[in-house]
């Protein structure tokens, strides 16, 4: 029997394709906010409200119009009613979810690249590193020893001895953490990755500036400071500091002790008696001047004279 046009026409509505997203033109929005899309089948495809978006608000009206393109996934092949029953928020879920393994794709891809990358750097920056080598680097961190410098991929450690001339000095007065400075590589263990750094802007020490006004025989008011077995340490003015032997504190008698004869902070007068320019090092005289400072020995001294 011949078959009718009406049933052929339901058959081609019922063949199996296996395209699971189509992509064609929007025909027209309904008030409904259903989208009535042509893509070149047999019948037209419709997104119902509910397969546009999850937002009951959200307005297909807003994001499209009749002749823009849109893709959406096949939900039916027939709706029943004679359309493809298509869904747009399925599509763009879907969508958004390769859109993320992509990226993270890529993500692992650059960070496996970056990783490479800075292994190779840190393998040059070793291979080339040499004692005497000047740098660019930012302070990373301040301690009370020294402060370290970000090389870019190794760090540094620069001594506060290499840093200041005046070791009570305050490192944080003179530096701040992310300050770029300029270094030297004074050593460095390859083994250990530790590198020791110089400070080219730490300057010329100022003693010589403060010795150099001084000459042997001149006499000075200095402040007792320190005391070591073998003799004091005086001030001669902040910076510069000069060493009484136990030899030269008093003729009066042999000083074993050198805290016996003077106190910490005692103001005296001495003589220079020698300048080493090499070892920086300053010596002087107390009992070259004997009896002229009232804070030391002076009534002692008297007596003795008295009694001669």
């Amino acid at each position: 029997m011949t078959e009718s046009f009406e049933e052929l026409y339901n058959q081609s509505l019922n063949t199996k394709r296996v395209d699971k997203t189509v992509t064609g033109t929007v025909i027209q929005i309904s008030r409904k906010g259903e989208i009535f899309v042509d893509f070149k089948y047999n019948v037209d495809g419709i997104i119902p409200k509910k397969e546009y978006s999850d937002d009951e608000n959200a307005n297909p009206a807003n994001e499209f119009k009749p002749g823009d393109t849109i893709t959406a996934d096949v939900l039916k092949w027939n709706d029943g009613t004679g359309n493809v029953l298509l869904s747009y928020k399925k599509y763009k879920v879907r969508e958004e979810a390769q859109k993320e393994r992509e990226a993270k794709i890529k993500q692992a891809e650059e960070y496996k690249k970056q990783k490479q990358e800075r292994a190779k750097s840190i393998a040059d920056f070793w291979n080339n590193l040499e004692v005497g080598k000047n740098y660019t680097g930012t302070i990373s961190k301040i301690a009370d020893y020294g402060v370290f410098v970000d090389l870019g991929v190794a760090n540094g450690l620069a001594h506060k001895s290499e840093l200041v001339w005046d070791k009570t000095e305050n490192l944080e007065n003179k530096f701040k953490v992310n300050d770029v400075i300029e270094v030297k590589v004074k050593s460095f263990d390859k083994l250990e990755r530790k590198i020791a750094l110089e400070y080219p802007g730490k300057g010329e020490n100022p003693w010589f500036t403060l010795a150099g006004k001084y000459k042997v025989s001149d006499v000075v008011t200095c402040e007792v400071v320190k005391f070591a077995p073998f003799g004091a340490f005086v001030e001669i003015e902040k910076g510069l500091e000069g060493l009484v032997h136990n030899s030269e504190i008093t003729t009066l008698k042999r000083v074993v002790k050198p805290e016996d004869e003077l106190k910490l902070g005692q103001k005296v007068n001495a003589k220079i008696i020698n300048i080493d320019t090499e070892k920086m090092k300053i010596g002087l005289s107390i009992k070259d001047l004997e009896g002229t400072s009232a804070e030391f020995g002076y009534q002692e001294y008297i007596n003795k004279s008295e009694n001669n």
